[in-house]
């Protein structure tokens, strides 16, 4: 009798326990990914090298149950090199993510901290550059993801609400603070997005607004998020040819709007998307790519990409895609031009692990943001001696 009630006790503690692990969790999670990359021209040289196909990552996420549907959340995500171990996003710890918030099941979700824009969230999956080609490594997008689409910049110092899913409608606005004193506007970051699901179609839309773009996001790398840091002339927050020399805007806005529509095995993507550097010569960007020294005007991209996914069969996905991008000058200085291609496979040995091939090739036309003759530039810091650019990755992919 005396082991039947201890027994009984030890259940009734272990359901306890049970409830209590159930109403808050902890997750690890990541990516490991390496490759080996061919470059034919970088500054008129090839490169081979180990790379990566997608962004490897470690992270922690969790959630603590608070009751009436409302949970405190957090994620902390950690960006490294699998080749060399050391750290991405400029050296910091937490520099994919680094958020803590509530999640209300009924009125959406608050958080805090350094993370995605909405307009990301709800628009990148439009874009082969953000999904199969590469995410991360910067190949696979529009012109140096002069949109940010592909979270080039992440947005820090910033509050984010995303609302619930409700009949496939969803919204989300954010807003970034500058942190300077006597100056509640410098710096900000102002952002809006929507998305509409609808059985195979998928709609959306966002809209970015930056102040100060060289130092507010640009400038998010390591120690140089501030003007007080980055203007030591230690960094180069811009650093390429088709939008460096633009360093010196005031602001910054991108509209970004997409689609996508699943035919059976098959999936079209179209995105397109509107970045203008304004108010040129307002800023004091130290650094940037021999830049010409505008004074005011605006340099309007616009860029338009479809794609296709399809599933071969289970284990096999052929994507392509086809990306242009036109950048019309400011200051009468010359337009540029760029067209690229993406192509890839992805081979799935399990729903962890994948091995993939894909190729990139770009060509480039006019005169870029330095006035000089336009070169292709399949990543911000590796660009061509010329005006065409041709780049492949072959590697393996693991998720846990």
């Amino acid at each position: 009798m005396k082991l039947k009630k201890t027994l009984v006790a030890f259940l009734a503690l272990s359901a306890v326990g049970g409830v209590a692990h159930a109403q808050s969790s902890v997750t690890l999670y990541g990516i490991v990914d390496t490759g080996l990359l061919f470059n034919n021209n970088v500054k008129n040289a090839h490169l081979y090298a180990l790379s990566q196909g997608t962004s490897s990552r470690f992270g922690l996420k969790g959630s603590e149950d608070l009751g009436g549907g409302l949970s405190a959340i957090f994620t902390l995500e950690n960006g490294f090199t699998t080749g060399t171990g050391s750290l991405s996003q400029g050296g910091l710890l937490f520099g994919r993510k680094a958020f803590v918030g509530l999640s209300s099941k009924q009125f959406g979700t608050v958080t805090a901290g350094r993370q995605y824009s909405v307009s990301n969230d709800l628009t990148s999956s439009f874009a082969s550059g953000a999904d199969w080609a590469a995410s991360g490594l910067g190949y696979g997008t529009r012109a140096a993801d002069v949109d940010n689409v592909d979270t080039s910049n992440r947005v820090q110092n910033s509050i984010k609400y995303l609302s619930p899913n409700y009949r496939g409608l969803q919204a989300g606005v954010m807003y970034s603070l500058g942190g300077v004193a006597g100056n509640t506007t410098q710096n900000e970051v102002i952002d809006a997005a929507l998305s509409y699901t609808n059985g195979p179609l998928a709609l959306g839309a966002g809209y970015t607004f930056v102040k100060d773009p060289y130092y507010a996001t640009y400038g998010n790398q390591g120690n140089s998020s501030t003007p007080s840091t980055a203007v030591t002339g230690a960094n180069n927050n811009m650093n390429n040819k088709i939008y460096g020399g633009y360093a010196s805007a005031g602001s910054q806005q991108i509209i970004v709007a997409g689609g996508s529509y699943a035919f059976g095995p098959a999936t079209v993507g179209l995105l397109y998307s509107n970045t203008q550097f304004q108010n040129l010569g307002s800023v004091n960007a130290v650094g940037q790519i021999a830049a010409p020294k505008y004074a005011g005007g605006t340099a309007t991209f616009n860029s338009g990409e479809v794609n296709v996914k399809y599933q071969l069969n289970p284990a096999l996905q052929l994507d392509a895609a086809y990306i242009y991008t036109h950048n019309s000058g400011a200051d009468n200085v010359g337009s540029a031009k760029y067209n690229q291609f993406n192509l890839g496979a992805i081979y799935s040995l399990s729903k962890r692990t994948s091995f993939y091939a894909i190729g990139f090739f770009e060509t480039a036309s006019g005169v870029d943001s330095t006035g000089k003759s336009a070169v292709a530039d399949l990543s911000g810091s590796s660009y061509s001696g010329n005006n065409h650019q041709l780049a492949a990755i072959v590697g393996m992919t693991h998720r846990f």
